[in-house]
């Protein structure tokens, strides 16, 4: 039978530039933050919105209040850990604007510290006797090379930093690699075992300038989290680069491991610091 152009589906595309259905691309499935839904589709939790009530977001508050904050919304099955996170105005590719130090809290971080030290002749018996969890020499060398990193913190004696310049492809990305700014290139190493299992405390500013810093358990009584927060600004502004210019302190906040920030005033941050010292 002859065709009847009345038959034909208008969407049909017959290859010579007649209509057809309209062409769709595929679509890549989305990934990473494109793939959150929007804020207004979000379900918040029940601990999410209580959370909320307690805290004015965009209010700064001073550094007892910020604490006592801290610890109402620390409401997690486990004891989350104390955090500081300051925004420092310091660009740490320059070297005279790098700001590395330690500090030593004196209610401690709350946390069991494994150390390891890597010394030889008699001072491989002194850190034993100081309470070091693993002491070795070139044999502790070539285990680490094999992959051992069952230590929080590995001390050196000065004498054995030529043979751990071969380690630094490992342990610095890990920020395990001894140095004397931090502390864990020491020559007494009794004294440096002693502070780190008594909350000493390493800390560096990012490249992006910020320091992030543990200070303590959240179960901890609100005086000693202070004591402990008090002594990281006192040791940031004590270690003050030679190289930083204009406002020092940008931003500084507090939270536990699970909750919020909380942003305090850095003036009154800074004054009740020099209230607390005198």
């Amino acid at each position: 039978a002859p065709v009847q152009f009345d038959d034909i589906d208008e969407d049909y595309e017959d290859g010579y530039g007649g209509r057809g259905p309209a062409f769709t691309a595929p679509t890549r499935p989305r990934t990473g933050k494109a793939a959150l839904p929007l804020k207004r589709d979000r379900t918040r939790s029940k601990r999410y919105l209580e959370i909320q009530k307690l805290r004015e977001s965009k209010k700064e508050y001073d550094v007892p209040m910020a604490i006592s904050l801290m610890k109402q919304v620390a409401n997690t099955r486990f004891v989350e850990s104390a955090e500081a996170h300051f925004r420092m105005n310091l660009d740490p590719k320059y070297n005279d604007q790098q700001l590395r130090a330690t500090v030593n809290l004196p209610k401690g971080t709350g946390q069991t510290v494994k150390i390891a030290v890597l010394t030889q002749g008699e001072k491989i018996d002194e850190a034993r006797a100081a309470g070091a969890d693993i002491v070795g020499s070139d044999d502790l060398i070539e285990q680490i090379k094999g992959g051992f990193m069952e230590f929080d913190k590995l001390i050196a004696s000065p004498d054995m930093m030529p043979k751990v310049a071969s380690l630094g492809k490992i342990l610095g990305p890990r920020g395990l690699m001894p140095n004397p700014k931090a502390g864990t290139v020491s020559p007494n190493i009794t004294q440096a075992i002693d502070e780190f299992k008594k909350g000493k405390v390493e800390f560096r500013v990012d490249k992006t300038g910020i320091a992030h810093i543990p200070f303590g358990k959240v179960n901890f009584p609100e005086e000693d989290l202070i004591a402990n927060f008090m002594a990281v600004v006192r040791s940031i502004e004590r270690n003050k680069p030679s190289g930083a210019k204009g406002i020092y302190w940008k931003t500084a906040y507090v939270c536990s491991s699970m909750g919020p920030s909380i942003k305090l005033n850095i003036k009154e941050m800074l004054d009740y610091g020099a209230d607390s010292s005198n």
